[in-house]
Order: structure tokens, then C-alpha cells, then sequence
């Protein structure tokens, strides 16, 4: 996202940058001392403090999911990912604990939701099938396919193509944590291209670093609309209303363009390693 289309920092923005940044040391500092000794007390502690973090993951990953799946089953999901981040995090990795327990509490969430299988197959079918059609159209087109020459590839309405898009879209929200290469002895998911290199091994190592060289890639080589929806979403924290009013687009015209994004990262990803 460039410059302009950031809002400069308020007062109001840096005192609560100011508050994070405290309470994250003070979340810290509690993490080390149990480390240190065990204490029970200080690790209810640490669920506490961090229970606004698993409230804010679950809540956006609520909106991209069916009204069947209820907040507060995403929730106590969050929990278990929370209380094996405080048992299993390694503060030699230089990895900040709030950082770490973020991705093992969407893990958590996300493994929960598997185990649940609740997205039908024929929708796992129809994004599987989309993504295919997409990636292949881009080889042949030598560039990004927009929206009208997908649905004539389809045979189908863009009207149609545009709700499709929006029928597959809980899987396409889930995809940063999906295996994105596997072999007979590992796999990777994005959501391990962008935690600490400690965890690899100098082979693993390598193939990492090439998974995060296609995905910068294939991000830097989206349409501007879609490059501006997913850096809004993942890097900046907006929800897709909030996204919506800063492009004054709809929510479900966000969630459209963000599958379409989506769709052509895992693409790119799978048919190219």
C-alpha cells in the first residue's frame, strides 16, 4: 500500500501504539518467569492478557464462515492454540511471544474446523476446480485474468462467476494456514513461510525461502485491487467492512475480490512447486 493511501498516525493511534507495545513487554515478562518456574498462577496470567487476541482472531475469522459456526466454539479453539503457544514457545527463536502465540491460535482455530469438516466437499470441489481454470488461463494469457474473461473460460454470467466467487470464499480465508508443498518428509504451509527459520533445517530451510520468494511474487503480480485488499487484510488488520469503506465498495465485493486473490496465490503456489 502506498503512502497516500495511509492515514497519518493520530495522537490518539500512537498512545494506543505506546499501550500494545507495554502491555506485549509486561505479556513477556510474564512468559519468562514461567519458563522459569512453572507457576500455574502466572500462566492464568497469560491466558488472560492474551484473551482479547484469541477474541480478535476469532472474530475475523467468524465473518468468512457459515452462521452455523459459533463464535464461541472459535474461541475456545483459540484457547487450546493459546495454552500450547505459552507451553511450547522458545524465546531463542527471537520471535516475539504475542507474534507466535497469533499463529498457534488461528492454527488451533482452523485444525478445530477441519476436524469438523465443515465445508461441503462439493464447494472444495468447485475451488479446486477454480483454481486449475484460473492458474491455467494466466499461463496461456501470459498475465493476470480478469474477472469477464474467467467466466467466458467457465461459460457462465460474470454475475454468476462473481457468486461462485463468493460461494467458495471460507476456504479461500483459511488458505494462509494450507499446505502449500509437501514431500515424504515435511510439508509447509504459508503460515510457515513467515515464522522463525529456527524451526527448518537447512534443506527445509531452502525450500522455504523459495515458497516465500513465490508468494512475494505472486502477490506483487496481482491486480491493484486485489494487491490492496489482501495487504488491508493480512497486514494491516482491517476487517472487510472497514476494507469496503476505505475502497467504498461493498463488503461482499472485498470478500469477492479477496477469493479471486486468493485463489490465484494458491495457484500459482501448487502448480508451481
Amino acid at each position: 500500500m502506498t503512502a497516500a493511501q495511509r492515514k497519518p498516525p493520530t495522537d490518539a493511534a500512537a498512545i494506543k501504539a505506546e499501550e500494545r507495545s507495554r502491555k506485549n513487554e509486561q505479556i513477556e515478562k510474564l512468559v519468562e518467569a514461567y519458563r522459569q518456574s512453572g507457576d500455574p498462577k502466572i500462566r492464568e496470567k497469560i491466558l488472560i492478557a492474551n484473551l482479547p487476541l484469541i477474541s480478535y482472531i476469532s472474530e475475523r475469522l467468524a465473518v468468512s464462515l457459515p452462521q452455523s459456526v459459533e463464535l464461541d466454539d472459535l474461541k475456545s479453539l483459540g484457547i487450546l492454540g493459546l495454552i500450547d503457544a505459552i507451553e511450547n514457545y522458545k524465546p531463542e527463536k527471537l520471535v516475539r511471544f504475542t507474534s507466535y502465540a497469533a499463529l498457534r491460535i488461528k492454527g488451533s482455530i482452523i485444525d478445530g474446523l477441519r476436524s469438523l469438516d465443515w465445508v461441503p466437499r462439493s464447494v472444495r470441489k468447485k475451488a479446486r476446480d477454480l483454481e486449475k481454470n484460473l492458474h491455467q488461463l494466466e499461463v496461456e494469457l501470459g498475465r493476470p485474468a480478469s474477472e469477464k474473461e474467467m467466466s467466458v473460460r467457465l461459460g457462465i454470467s460474470l454475475e454468476d462467476y462473481q457468486s461462485l466467487l463468493e460461494e467458495v470464499s471460507p476456504i479461500t480465508f483459511l488458505s494462509l494456514n494450507d499446505t502449500v508443498y509437501e514431500d515424504e518428509d515435511q510439508s509447509i504451509s504459508l503460515g510457515d513461510v513467515i515464522e522463525d527459520s529456527g524451526n527448518f533445517g537447512p534443506h527445509s530451510l531452502l525450500e522455504r525461502q523459495e515458497v516465500k520468494h513465490l508468494l512475494v511474487g505472486g502477490i506483487n503480480s496481482l491486480p491493484e485491487r486485489e494487491k490492496l485488499v489482501v495487504a488491508l487484510y493480512y497486514y494491516e488488520g482491517l476487517t472487510l467492512k472497514e476494507i469496503g469503506e476505505v475502497m467504498q465498495i461493498s463488503e461482499s465485493r472485498v470478500c469477492q475480490i479477496h477469493t479471486e486473490a486468493m485463489l490465484r496465490l494458491r495457484g500459482k503456489l501448487k502448480y508451481t512447486l
